[in-house]
């Protein structure tokens, strides 16, 4: 791995291989706010390389608190989410990772199961705690694996949370470790597809910023360095969670998450009702969308 530093500030960063296959080879696809992305050369996967400082993501993160689009926007997603779990799970504990104030594991409890949370941003862990009365660790992911690395579960969900890591790979196989043999695994991202779809198409009209990357509200979150490290496909996360001893047993479009921008929310429902359509014409073949949910057990 080698140091480097960026033009801007001087602050070294490092370069890795893919987080998902660990090949060395890869080659550029865009710049944006100060970040070079690059496609992997093995497995296609688009990450941030050289990756950002633990000092450059623990600013960018202190600034950061979604509160009222946890509180207000995420229910119909949650109550989404967790219909899927009850496919395969009906009771037993559980562990969100990356809870936020606790509103999905508030809704997990309500249907019977005994739950924990993981978030590191203190108004969300606060919120958790005091509000909705969850078992909540104040910090990374990563800090708590560290933890309580002999903890157990039946159901560990990472929702909106595996692109944000620097390690996804290292995180999943923990969370191997912390699920039980007949468990499941919940992981939800954004579906990177789109964004690369729209961003090609501006690109060749000519579009300054393709992309979209240096726009204030930007609508799509695909490639969205410094707050993504890793930008998936169905593919490319279901091929990371193959290498760290899962098996993919469910693999659908993501229910929709609202936030305070009604058009941006209307522009959701378009698309989502677009990907379903596909989904089902394609006979359950075509996932692509906005967001993947990906359920996952042990193999």
């Amino acid at each position: 791995m080698v140091a480097q530093a960026t033009a801007l500030n001087e602050i070294p960063r490092e370069m890795i291989p893919c987080p998902a296959c660990e090949a060395a080879e890869f080659t550029p696809y865009l710049k944006g706010r100060g970040y070079s992305v690059v496609r992997c050369g093995e497995c296609g996967l688009i990450y941030v390389n050289p990756q950002p400082t633990r000092g450059e993501l623990e600013e960018y993160y202190a600034g950061y608190d979604l509160a009222d689009q946890w509180v207000n926007g995420e229910e119909p997603f949650n109550l989404g989410v967790r219909d899927v779990v009850l496919r395969f799970k009906k009771s037993g504990s559980a562990l969100d990772v990356g809870c936020g104030p606790g509103q999905f594991l508030r809704n997990l409890r309500e249907a019977g199961f005994r739950v924990c949370g993981v978030e590191p941003s203190e108004a969300g862990s606060k919120y958790a705690k005091t509000v909705n009365g969850i078992d909540t660790f104040h910090g990374t992911v990563e800090a708590f694996l560290a933890s309580a690395p002999q903890a157990q579960f039946d159901v560990i969900s990472a929702l909106n949370v595996i692109e944000h890591v620097k390690n996804p790979a290292k995180v999943l196989r923990d969370l191997h470790t912390m699920l039980h043999g007949n468990g499941i695994l919940v992981v939800g991202v954004p579906d990177v597809r789109l964004h690369v779809l729209v961003g090609e198409v501006r690109r060749r009209l000519g579009f300054q910023d393709p992309f979209l990357l240096d726009t204030v509200k930007h609508p799509l979150v695909g490639i969205d360095p410094p707050h993504h490290l890793t930008s998936f496909e169905p593919r490319t996360i279901c091929g990371l969670l193959g290498r760290c001893g899962f098996e993919a047993v469910y693999v659908r479009n993501a229910p929709i998450m609202f936030n305070a921008d009604r058009w941006k929310n209307a522009a959701k429902r378009v698309l989502y009702g677009l990907s379903e359509t596909l989904y089902w014409l394609s006979f359950r073949q075509l996932v692509l969308g906005y967001s993947t949910l990906v359920v996952a057990t042990k193999r």
